[in-house]
C-alpha cells in the first residue's frame, strides 16, 4: 500500500491550484494553442524533464514527455489544452480564475486544464519515485480536441504504442469506460432544374430532400446495453442563394449520427439508402462521411487495467467507481482506433461549455493520487520499495 504522506506531498493542493490557474490564464481556443503548449513544455523543463514538441498543423504542436524506467508496460496520461470559445454570461473574466470555497471558476477549468495539471504533477512525481515502478510513462498534451482532434490523430499516426491510457477529462464522479462513436454524413440530393412556373417539368431537390428528412425517424438505430445511438439533422440547404424563379436542382443535408459498437460506416449508410429506396424518389441521393469521425469504444469492466483503476480509485474515494458511457472525444481515438485499453477520468467539475465553468479544488490533488496509485499497479516494480 502506497505511503499516504508521500502521496499528499506529491499532490499538494495549492500547487495544483496555482498550476491550473496559470493554464486557464492562457487563452487557447482551437488554433491558438501554441502559447499554452510552450508553457507546458517550460514547466516540465524547469522540473528536470525533457519535453518534445510534436508537429500537427499550422504551428499547433502536441507536447510529449516520456519517463522511461526500464523494461515494462507503457502508461499514457493524455489531456487536451484547447478550450471552447467563451460564451456570454460569465460572472468574472473567463481567463482569471475565481476561487469560491472549494471551487475554481475559469474557462477550461474542468474541460480540461485541471486534468492537464493533474497529469503534469503525476508525471513529475513518477519521475521522482522510480523505485516504486518500472516501465514507461508518457504524458501527452494535445491540441484541437474541441474541433477535429488533429492532436490525438497526429499522436496515433506517429506510431504511438501504449498498454493503457487515462484520458484526463472531468469524470471524477462517474469515470467513463466507453462512448458512442460519431459520424458526420453529408447528403447531396440532385434533381432537375426547370422554370418555377412549370414545376412539373423539373425535379424539385428541395422537396425530395424534405421527404427524406421527414423519413429520418424510420432509420433503424443500433442497440447497446450501455450506450444510446442517435441521429440529428444539423442543416438543410437548397436552391440558389440568389433569388431566381427556378426549381431547385440541388439540395444538401448534414446529419450527425452517433453509432454504437456493432454499427459500421457501411451499415449506417446502407440503412439510409434503404429509406431513400422506399421513397421512390425521382431525385438521386449521394451519401459521404466527412471529418471528424470518431469510432465507438468500450473497455470491458473485466479488463485488468479497469481492475487496477477500481482499486486505485477506491483507496482515494473510499468506494469503488460507478462507470459511465458517454461524451465522445479523444478517448474514442485512443481506444477505438489505436486499440489502447482506456479509462476517462479526471477532476470533478461542472458547467461544461457554459458560463462559469468550474472545477473542484480538492479533486485535482485527489486525481493526482489516483493516477499515482494506478501507475504503481500498472507498472509494478520488480522489488518492493520502501514506499510501496
Amino acid at each position: 500500500m502506497t505511503d499516504e504522506s508521500w502521496l499528499k506531498t506529491a499532490s499538494m493542493a495549492e500547487e495544483a491550484v496555482r498550476l491550473t490557474e496559470r493554464l486557464v490564464s492562457i487563452r487557447s481556443y482551437p488554433g491558438e494553442e501554441l502559447t499554452v503548449q510552450q508553457f507546458v513544455a517550460k514547466w516540465f523543463t524547469e522540473h528536470g524533464l525533457i519535453p518534445e514538441f510534436q508537429a500537427t498543423n499550422d504551428n499547433r504542436p502536441n507536447v510529449l514527455v516520456r519517463v522511461e524506467n526500464g523494461p515494462g508496460p507503457t502508461l499514457l496520461l493524455n489531456g487536451h489544452v484547447d478550450t471552447v470559445l467563451a460564451v456570454k454570461g460569465w460572472s468574472s473574466d473567463p481567463w482569471s480564475c475565481r476561487r469560491e470555497e472549494d471551487r475554481l471558476y475559469g474557462l477550461g477549468a474542468c474541460d480540461m486544464k485541471s486534468g492537464i495539471a493533474a497529469g503534469m504533477l503525476a508525471t513529475r512525481a513518477l519521475s521522482r519515485s522510480r523505485d516504486c515502478w518500472q516501465g514507461t510513462v508518457v504524458f501527452s498534451s494535445v491540441v484541437d480536441e474541441e474541433a477535429y482532434s488533429i492532436g490525438a490523430r497526429a499522436l496515433i499516426a506517429s506510431g504511438l504504442e501504449a498498454d493503457a491510457c487515462v484520458v484526463l477529462e472531468s469524470n471524477w464522479a462517474r469515470p467513463c469506460l466507453g462512448c458512442f462513436g460519431k459520424m458526420l454524413i453529408r447528403t447531396k440530393i440532385t434533381g432537375k432544374a426547370a422554370h418555377a412556373s412549370w414545376p412539373d417539368q423539373g425535379i424539385n431537390a428541395a422537396v425530395e430532400a424534405a421527404r427524406f428528412a421527414a423519413a429520418l425517424g424510420e432509420i433503424p438505430l443500433g442497440q447497446h446495453p450501455s450506450m444510446v445511438a442517435s441521429l440529428c439533422l444539423l442543416s438543410f440547404n437548397s436552391g440558389s442563394s440568389q433569388y431566381v424563379v427556378t426549381v431547385p436542382e440541388t439540395a444538401t443535408m448534414l446529419i450527425n449520427r452517433h453509432h454504437v459498437p456493432g454499427e459500421t460506416e457501411q451499415s449506417v449508410l446502407d440503412d439510409m439508402r434503404s429509406v431513400v429506396h422506399g421513397l421512390n424518389s425521382p431525385a438521386s441521393f449521394e451519401f459521404s462521411i466527412e471529418p471528424p469521425y470518431y469510432p465507438p469504444w468500450q473497455t470491458p469492466v473485466t479488463h485488468p487495467f479497469v481492475h487496477d483503476f477500481c482499486e486505485a480509485y477506491a483507496e482515494e474515494a473510499g468506494h469503488g467507481p460507478e462507470f459511465s458511457y458517454g461524451g465522445f472525444g479523444d478517448a474514442n481515438l485512443f481506444a477505438g482506433e489505436a486499440g489502447i485499453p482506456t479509462v476517462q477520468f479526471g477532476p470533478h467539475g461542472g458547467n461544461f461549455h457554459q458560463a462559469n465553468e468550474w472545477t473542484s479544488i480538492p479533486s485535482i490533488g485527489a486525481t493526482v493520487r489516483v493516477l499515482l496509485r494506478l501507475a504503481f499497479r500498472v507498472l509494478p516494480a520488480n522489488e518492493v520499495s520502501a514506499r510501496a
